[in-house]
């Protein structure tokens, strides 16, 4: 997670750029910085890592480019960033030096951007006489545009624009995050298809995905504000059970693969992949205002479920073909292949459980 925070005063922009890696790319984040693999950053490294990131930063003011100059950095410690808890926070300012009244800023962040989530903000200012009248952002916000005045008549209005556009910026950038996350997740996509593969029709299918979205839905929204939460050693290998049990009961015990049965274990499961959810969600929002999180955790909930859909509908669609094909064969072979695919399915469940277990 990349965030920027921008402040204006009547002649200065201040940036400030917050780099959380998370665990999933603290490693690579972290050899950026330590090149010698001692687990310390010097201030040499510390140095060779914020030239870096200039050259991967620019601001554009009024059309020309600005110079960003370096007010501050901190660099948690290897143990944090390794945790994802961990920061780096760089402070930046740069001169308003076009005259007139009207400005236009903008910022363009490309630090890593195969691995980045950007965010961009810009705080309320402080001098009324300084107005901000659109905010306009990328897809990604890696580019941000801002259109501002300075000196002119106060409006009023100003505070619920700026709401409004951060809020829809932050349910988009984490809709995009919440599909990146179910498509990248093996274990939830392995779960989704031993579902499919035991649902004997659509309303069973719809039956079953709505026990498990209800079930994550909550456990989700009660960690991502702190009112829940186990410990990742536990989440993760029930989160691979699950796989393992919804594969064997397709095979063992196929007419309990629907009805009230299923539902009791989609909803059960459905508990702690929530859970697994909010652990890739809590390290995006790390040091999120806390009046985004909810847009975050509205984003990214309708995210996860595009991306469940995604998977869910194409591959309902060619089981239900494999049954209509095999429905008048002699053989039985063909009948057979959810069952051969379930066994699949489960020993890639028993192998992401030992994983989980030696994590």
């Amino acid at each position: 997670m990349q965030a920027t925070t921008i402040s204006l005063t009547s002649d200065k922009v201040f940036l400030e750029l917050r780099l959380t890696p998370g665990t999933d790319v603290a490693a690579r984040i972290i050899k950026a910085i330590d090149l010698n693999g001692d687990q310390q950053f010097s201030e040499g490294e510390k140095r060779a890592y914020l030239n870096k990131l200039n050259r991967d930063v620019s601001l554009a003011m009024d059309g020309h480019t600005a110079w960003l100059k370096l007010v501050s950095s901190t660099f948690s410690n290897v143990e944090d960033l390794k945790e994802g808890i961990g920061d780096v926070i760089i402070d930046y300012e740069a001169d308003i030096t076009t005259p007139g009244f009207a400005h236009q800023l903008i910022f363009k962040n490309q630090h890593y951007s195969s691995i980045a989530v950007y965010m961009v903000n810009t705080l309320l200012p402080v001098d009324t006489a300084i107005q901000v009248n659109s905010q306009t952002r990328s897809n990604d916000q890696s580019v941000y545009q801002l259109d501002f005045t300075n000196g002119g008549k106060p409006f009023t209005l100003v505070t619920e624009q700026l709401s409004t556009s951060d809020q829809w910026a932050a349910v988009k950038t984490y809709f995009v995050h919440g599909i990146k996350h179910i498509l990248t997740g093996y274990d939830h996509l392995l779960f989704l298809c031993a579902l499919v593969l035991g649902a004997a029709s659509l309303w069973d299918l719809i039956k079953i995905v709505t026990a498990f979205t209800i079930a994550h839905s909550i456990t989700l929204t009660l960690a991502t504000f702190g009112l829940a939460h186990l410990p990742e050693r536990i989440v993760e290998p029930v989160i691979a059970a699950s796989i393992v049990f919804v594969a064997v009961q397709n095979i063992r015990w196929p007419k309990q693969s629907n009805g009230n049965s299923r539902l009791a274990v989609a909803f059960f499961f459905g508990l702690f992949h929530g859970l697994g959810f909010a652990g890739g969600l809590l390290e995006l929002m790390h040091a999120m205002p806390v009046t985004m999180i909810w847009f975050a955790l509205l984003g990214f909930s309708l995210g996860v479920e595009a991306g469940n859909q995604l998977v869910l509908l194409p591959l309902y669609g060619l089981t239900q073909l494999l049954r209509n094909k095999t429905h008048n064969r002699k053989t039985s072979a063909w009948t057979k292949i959810p069952k051969y695919v379930s066994c699949a399915v489960a020993v890639a469940g028993i192998y992401y459980f030992f994983v989980a277990l030696s994590n």
